[in-house]
């Protein structure tokens, strides 16, 4: 019962996307389920770990910290993602910290159950290394924004991210294309994401909704006008 449900999971993640149910029903035989509470430290950065993570149900935000204390938000993940594949490929320490941002549950997959996977199946190597490229590549972005752009610039830049990941595309009754994020995230959130502070986040944030570009009715964040971001 435990692994046909593992299995019904693993079928929504794109990763496994190319493999056939027999397959993704072997992968489902190896992993393990475990839950966290909202807040609980799931990998601390430096640390050693052999374990391959993916989010069954939950989100989680990827986190790397300053000498200072100071933490900084690379990502947030949900249903569906899955990290901690860097360490097990090169054996190295993590090189982030991964907490729950709420109730959140795991299928976990040991390192040698994980290599294994790799060498059966050439497909999941190719979707694998897809996928690190993508998040390479946004990693380069937000190490260009933190670095080369004003402060208003990384908000806006932190917006069009989360946009790109968990944005709707709708029409408004008169027909004008906006874009929803449902559950915006909090603006401390924001402000960790983007190198900040809240005040200075919810400062931007007043000036881009008095120049039209964005709107938050209730817990959701309404990108209007995406071009203004963008400039």
């Amino acid at each position: 019962m435990i692994i046909a449900t593992h299995t019904h999971l693993l079928k929504g993640v794109d990763l496994f996307s190319a493999l056939t149910d027999a397959q993704i029903g072997y992968i489902a035989s190896m992993t393990v389920e475990q839950g966290y509470e909202r807040g609980e430290t799931i990998l601390k950065e430096s640390e050693t770990s052999e374990t391959f993570f993916l989010i069954a149900s939950g989100s989680v935000k990827v986190i790397i910290s300053a000498e200072d204390g100071r933490e900084t938000i690379l990502a947030t993940l949900s249903e569906g993602d899955f990290f901690g594949e860097m360490a097990l490929l090169d054996g190295e320490p993590r090189s982030a910290t991964v907490r729950a941002v709420g109730k959140t549950k795991l299928l976990l997959i040991h390192r040698e159950d994980f290599l294994q996977c790799l060498k059966r199946h050439p497909d999941l190597v190719l979707a694998l290394l897809s996928e690190m490229s993508k998040r390479l590549r946004a990693a380069d972005r937000q190490i260009s924004s933190l670095a080369l752009m004003r402060v208003y610039g990384r908000v806006a830049t932190t917006l069009l991210k989360l946009m790109e990941e968990r944005g709707v595309r709708v029409k408004t009754r008169e027909g004008k294309p906006i874009i929803v994020i449902h559950a915006r995230p909090t603006h401390q959130t924001i402000a960790d994401m983007s190198g900040t502070t809240r005040e200075t986040v919810t400062r931007v944030f007043k000036i881009l909704e008095s120049k039209g570009a964005i709107a938050t009715p209730g817990r959701d964040l309404l990108i209007l006008e995406e071009s203004r971001l963008r400039s």
